[in-house]
């Protein structure tokens, strides 16, 4: 019996192609360089905010400490979101139905624990369990220290959890957790870097069918 579900965020649970587009090229901006298409954008998703930054800095030859530039960035995701980003089509649904089968829903993700916190309370509030983001001195994705942690903090077997992404990180950390795998076919990475999930969702309420 499934009792926990582990969600990747951005991409998964969240539209969040055009927030990560806008903001990145906002910063580049600031810093005087000009915009960068998505394509170029989305390719440095999921390895975290800060390998994001060095992505794009190093595509438009900005050349400053990461350190220094993520400040900037950050305080662009602590304003208010909302404008930019929405839940994919079906989330909130399945969502309140795992919820109504007393499933904890819980969000782990990659981005700075700061900014999963205010995606999550600007678009999912109401939606979720639990929240985790990025956090120091605990290693990301696809390291599965983080997602060992909230199992052992809800009491949760490896056979009672299933992992849910879009990227090849998702899936890897569900390996190395020992959990099963869930791809998703609508988000930013797509069909090809979850196609060796245990299972693939064409649609987010298809995942009703998995826990029975």
């Amino acid at each position: 019996m499934i009792k926990l579900i582990a969600f990747d965020m951005d991409g998964t649970l969240t539209d969040s192609g055009n927030l990560i587009t806008t903001y990145a090229n906002r910063t580049l901006a600031h810093y005087g360089k000009g915009p960068l298409p998505p394509e170029k954008i989305h390719c440095y998703v999921g390895a975290g905010a800060k390998y994001l930054l060095q992505g794009i800095m190093s595509e438009v030859g900005l050349d400053l400490d990461v350190e220094e530039v993520y400040p900037y960035y950050d305080a662009l995701y602590m304003g208010d979101p909302s404008g930019l980003v929405t839940a994919y089509e079906g989330v909130k649904e399945m969502l309140d139905a795992l919820g109504k089968q007393g499933v904890r829903r819980v969000v782990l993700s990659n981005r700075p624990h700061n900014q999963t916190l205010r995606i999550c309370e600007t678009v999912l509030d109401g939606y979720l369990d639990e929240v985790y983001g990025q956090r120091e001195g605990i290693p990301m994705k696809p390291d599965p220290t983080a997602l060992h942690a909230i199992l052992k903090e809800n009491g949760v077997s490896l056979e009672e959890c299933l992992y849910v992404g879009d990227m090849h990180y998702d899936m890897d950390v569900a390996i190395n957790a020992g959990v099963k795998s869930v791809g998703c076919v609508w988000g930013l990475g797509g069909y090809e870097q979850v196609k060796n999930a245990d299972y693939v969702l064409q649609k987010p309420l298809e995942i009703l069918e998995i826990i029975k």
